[in-house]
């Protein structure tokens, strides 16, 4: 987007009362700043542009969104608040571990990765896609998705990320997402063959900040690659957050996924894996805790295309106050995916009368010679381990806290790490991560 189009678009946002109204007009907007694009990516950006005004926002009577709470787009934008110019400090899971940090705000590139090895290539997508403009054409097909449409049509900036074959990648590569402002961001990542690589993201703002990130990543697994990608989601409480993640897996990769979510007043993590290699393995987990008026929504779509395949799906949430928590979860497997295995599991606690969680998992098999399972379950702290905790001195708010961050501990355990960070570090910094959050969610029910 030139300097023009953003002028036009900060314009019609001071206008407009509504985030679903501005976004809307940015898609107008933006239309006279794709005439200094590339042919490619300015038919990719008009054509998305076109299934966004054509589709626009879901509703309720749209399958995939009953239960996700979309008013918040609809509601009066408030006044824009002013934050400090420096980032805030960056905690969580990821903030002491060794790496390679590519810093954004509010979508775009501020720090770059430096001293990269050979055949590691870390840079802004907006400058790749001017370098090649072929790129364009591996980025995901939006026509699925209303909001990825949206992230489409404005596309602007983000990281492009790719490993050569036959590159073992010896520290993690950490993405990190400043953010006080809306901001559509877009990740290309790929894995030549033989490649292996471990890659963190951090999504965080300041308290108070109201804003809304639409964020999506294409990840591609060449042949026999491996990737280890965990996130970290920790918005502000006022923001939304939709992040919509389409991996692409060809024979013998190995995907090793774990989201945590904590921040964001509404939320969406949106998976879509095509598994068209044989012998390919994908794991996908997460944890949620959420507090307070919190909508947090996951949905994961498995494609498996290929035989021998296996992918294994848990995801845990705590949920307290007058939180919704959203788990919609299909596994399909094709024809000639013969000799699949397949799991999914999904457990809510909940902590209080008022919390609710809405969970939907579906397996449609259309092979013979398959091994796939599923099960969902919602339920309440177990008063009687509760009781004896109590009774060996441990304060109330302690024994939930323990009691819960073991329930989510499962979650974590599956965790397998890379070559560039053990299982057990990684583990260990996400649990942390859980029961410091959990000990405030317990300290705040309790007061």
């Amino acid at each position: 987007m030139n300097w023009t189009a953003k002028v036009m678009v900060k314009q019609s946002m001071a206008e407009i009362a509504t985030l679903e109204h501005a976004l809307l007009d940015m898609v107008k907007a933006q239309e006279a700043g794709l005439t200094s694009l590339s042919p490619r990516l300015r038919a990719l950006r008009r054509n998305a542009a076109q299934h966004f005004s054509e589709k626009g926002f879901p509703a309720r009577q749209d399958e995939a969104w009953r239960w996700t709470d979309l008013s918040l787009l609809r509601e009066p934008s408030p006044a824009a608040v002013k934050f400090p110019a420096e980032p805030a400090k960056m905690d969580g899971p990821f903030a002491g571990l060794d790496a390679w940090r590519m810093f954004f705000v509010n979508g775009e590139l501020q720090t770059s990765a430096s001293d990269l090895p050979p055949g590691v290539c870390a840079q802004s997508l907006r400058t790749a896609l001017q370098q090649d403009e072929s790129l364009a054409d591996q980025l995901g097909d939006c026509a699925g998705s209303p909001f990825l449409a949206l992230n489409t049509a404005l596309l602007n900036d983000g990281a492009y990320i790719r490993i050569a074959a036959d590159i073992q990648v010896a520290k993690p590569l950490h993405l990190v997402f400043f953010n006080t402002a809306n901001a559509q961001i877009r990740n290309l990542i790929v894995l030549e063959p033989r490649a292996s690589a471990t890659l963190l993201e951090t999504h965080y703002g300041p308290a108070g900040a109201d804003y809304f990130v639409n964020s999506a990543s294409d990840v591609q697994l060449g042949p026999r690659a491996r990737l280890a990608h965990y996130r970290d989601q920790a918005e502000s409480r006022n923001a939304l957050h939709f992040y919509f993640l389409n991996i692409r897996q060809d024979a013998q990769t190995h995907y090793d996924g774990f989201t945590l979510t904590c921040g964001a007043r509404l939320s969406r993590l949106e998976t879509h894996v095509e598994i068209a290699g044989s012998d390919a393995q994908c794991n996908l987990n997460g944890v949620s805790i959420l507090n307070g008026s919190q909508n947090g929504d996951i949905t994961c779509v498995m494609n498996h295309l290929a035989p021998a395949s296996n992918s294994r799906q848990m995801f845990r949430s705590v949920l307290d106050g007058k939180t919704r928590g959203i788990f919609q979860g299909l596994i399909r497997v094709a024809k000639p995916a013969q000799r699949t295995d397949a799991t999914q599991q999904i457990k809510a606690m909940l902590l209080s009368p008022h919390a609710v969680q809405n969970s939907k998992p579906e397996l449609e098999i259309f092979a013979d010679d398959v091994k796939c399972a599923h099960g969902a379950s919602v339920g309440q702290l177990d008063e009687a381990a509760l009781f004896y905790l109590r009774a060996r001195g441990i304060e109330a708010a302690q024994a939930r806290a323990l009691l819960t961050g073991a329930f989510l501990g499962d979650a974590v355990a599956q965790i397998q790490g890379g070559e560039a960070l053990p299982a057990a570090q990684i583990q260990q910094n996400i649990q942390a991560a859980i029961d410091a959050r959990l000990a405030q969610v317990m300290v705040t029910e309790n007061v």
